[in-house]
């Protein structure tokens, strides 16, 4: 069985702003009724913190009754400085103004000091306009705060708005296939 995941990171802010920020994450999702704390963890049939609310639907309308009963359909909230990046079907990251893709050395080579440090700036070979790295799409992302939906149906636009909003100014969505 593969998984499917989603993560809403948010890439600009330290440990401490994380940390803040995640508590009203939380008491926001709890309170919409998008999820509840999950009473009955099992790290192998559900292992989040927190599990699909009675109003889900507010963030997945296509959600289905029986998705409750799936293995793995839950919510985590990460507090930890982490690197994201899209397992399966890689490409390179494109350029935000001409959208020249970077080859492979260049984003994996600057990956580790990104997770060490600061957020590097790139240069694009074919229009020379520089960006930090974060704002290439597919680019791997670099956060302190993350929040990821394991098994989901899509997740609505206004939803992911609303939850980034809360998240952070700089927030990026990571889709995950393992």
């Amino acid at each position: 069985m593969s998984d499917d995941c989603v993560t809403i990171v948010e890439i600009s802010i330290g440990p401490l702003e994380a940390a803040d920020r995640a508590d009203t994450v939380i008491q926001w999702l709890v309170d919409t009724g998008v999820v509840v704390p999950n009473r009955q963890r099992d790290e192998v049939w559900q292992p989040s913190a927190y599990r699909p609310g009675p109003d889900v639907h507010k963030a997945a309308p296509s959600w289905q009754e029986t998705d409750y009963t799936l293995a793995n359909n839950g919510v985590d909230i990460v507090v930890e400085r982490q690197l994201y990046h899209s397992v399966e079907a890689y490409e390179p990251p494109a350029c935000p103004n001409c959208g020249h893709r970077l080859d492979e050395a260049t984003p994996e080579a600057l990956m580790t000091p990104w997770l060490d440090g600061t957020e590097p700036e790139v240069g694009c070979p074919a229009c020379g306009q520089r960006h930090p790295l974060g704002d290439w799409p597919d680019s791997f992302q670099v956060g302190e705060l993350a929040v990821s939906f394991h098994n989901w149906p899509p997740l609505t636009e206004d939803f992911l708005a609303a939850l980034g909003e809360r998240m952070g100014p700089r927030w990026r969505v990571v889709h995950e296939h393992y």
